[in-house]
């Protein structure tokens, strides 16, 4: 049997007695992502306009992540050389620009992303344990738990205004999602670097303030009341101790210290 066409369905036989309904495409619009964003396009469609098909009403909301890149890193669309809002639902053939995070750029549009708690405050994924260490490590206020569910994930965020760091694009797709960022390595050191430098948090660094295990607050604590609970060479040997406020774990400047510090790299402030 052919292959039956009526309006704008095509009706394709795959198996005997069997019909398959294909939709067609009778709209469509012209889009271009700049910088960061073109990280979640196929390589054909990086840089350059292409054309997306659709149908019905859909916001441009729908339309962006349609093509894989989360709204939360959206920060201005210009549709038809006026800016619009994740609502807006383009008419056909409109000529769409999506632009990532602006940095000491003047703009007469409007931003559509709500201002981001400052110092950021974070909430990670199970994917991100070691990201979310050196974090904490750094001074950043940073949840964390491998148990963890998306909706949990969600739920925290809104609650306390964190930002959500992931390495799962679907969650930052979610509508409940405010702030987030897609963590596009997948090395911690060279993820840490890159979440410095995009939300230009160096300034905000405190390195050693919080407690990599728990994100509790560190305390300098008398030397006596660590004897006995530290390896007797480590009491010995060293003269300043911490303690985290929240678990008890304590620290000093150890083996590790400057390694530590060379992870903070060219980010510093570093720890006196």
């Amino acid at each position: 049997m052919g292959k039956l066409v009526y309006k704008s369905l095509k009706i394709c036989q795959v198996a005997p007695n069997k019909f398959k309904m294909v939709k067609k495409f009778s709209k469509h619009i012209e889009l271009r992502f700049y910088g960061g964003l073109n990280h979640f396009l196929p390589a054909s469609k990086r840089q350059v306009p292409f054309n997306l098909p659709y149908m019905g009403t859909p916001t441009v909301k729908d339309l962006i992540e349609s093509v894989g890149v989360p709204h939360v890193e959206v920060f201005l669309i210009v549709a038809d050389s006026i800016s619009v809002g994740f609502d807006y639902k383009p008419e056909p053939s409109s000529q769409i620009s999506c632009y990532p995070r602006f940095y000491n750029l003047s703009i007469d549009y409007g931003i559509l992303r709500p201002t981001e708690p400052a110092p950021p405050v974070f909430i990670l994924d199970v994917h991100l344990g070691r990201l979310a260490s050196y974090l904490r490590l750094y001074g950043f206020d940073t949840l964390y738990s491998n148990c963890y569910s998306d909706d949990q994930i969600l739920r925290l965020a809104a609650a306390e205004n964190r930002i959500i760091l992931t390495r799962d694009k679907g969650i930052l797709r979610s509508g409940a999602a405010i702030h987030g960022y897609y963590v596009r390595s997948t090395q911690p050191k060279e993820q840490l670097n890159e979440v410095v430098d995009y939300f230009s948090m160096a300034c905000f660094a405190d390195p050693f303030s919080r407690c990599s295990l728990c994100n509790g607050l560190v305390e300098t604590v008398d030397r006596e009341n660590v004897k006995g609970l530290v390896a007797e060479n480590s009491y010995n040997h060293y003269h300043s101790f911490y303690r985290c406020s929240r678990c008890g774990q304590i620290y000093w400047e150890g083996s590790q210290y400057k390694g530590i510090l060379n992870l903070f790299g060219r980010h510093g402030p570093h720890h006196e």
